[in-house]
């Protein structure tokens, strides 16, 4: 019996680990379908929770940890995450439009499927970044760093690219149009016609 004990007891424990951590922060419960518009969670540890098909449109995210959170179908719409680390994070069609996004990090991110028209995304990190399939029309990207991601079928119509490190990138298929390509580094660059750019190299 006691060997019985011993053994639920580990599993408790075991469960109790891999449970999606659940609190409750300025009146906002942070778990799935959460309604917490314009909520103040700046500076909170948010680390793996699941925020899946929130509405937190207009929250203060600047500086939490939401890293390897789950964030799925979720209204962000002009919200700052300024400085916010997202790193890991599943971002699959949610909605980032007009949101602050600078300087936080997406490396290694899905963010595919998602909306960030008219987002600031100066000084951020993509690298890694699943960005495939996202509208980020009019979206500034200044000085971003998205060295290794997947940008593939995405709308970069209006985008400012300025300085972007487009390296190692892969565009294809991707729409381009009136984006601002001043700086731009591309190197092993895969362009929307799937030709190589290799124009930003170093010599």
């Amino acid at each position: 019996m006691k060997v019985i004990a011993n053994s639920l007891l580990v599993i408790a424990v075991l469960f109790a680990a891999t449970a999606e951590a659940r609190q409750t922060i300025n009146g906002c419960e942070i778990k799935r379908r959460a309604s917490c518009p314009g909520v103040d969670l700046s500076g909170q540890d948010l680390t793996k929770s699941n925020l899946s098909n929130s509405n937190l449109s207009g929250a203060n995210l600047s500086g939490a940890n939401l890293s390897a959170d789950k964030i799925s179908d979720t209204n962000l719409t002009k919200a700052n995450l300024a400085d916010a680390n997202l790193a890991g994070a599943v971002l699959t069609l949610t909605y980032l439009d007009n949101a602050n996004l600078s300087r936080a990090n997406f490396s290694k991110a899905d963010l595919s499927y998602g909306s960030l028209q008219n987002a600031n995304l100066k000084q951020a990190n993509l690298a890694g970044a699943n960005l495939s399939m996202v509208n980020l029309k009019g979206a500034d990207l200044t000085d971003a760093n998205a060295r290794g991601a997947i940008l593939a079928m995405t709308n970069l119509a209006n985008a400012n690219l300025t300085r972007t490190n487009l390296s190692e990138v892969v565009l294809a298929g991707s729409d381009m149009r009136n984006a601002i390509l001043e700086g731009t580094i591309f190197c092993k660059t895969t362009m929307p016609d799937r030709s190589i750019n290799n124009s930003g190299c170093p010599k």
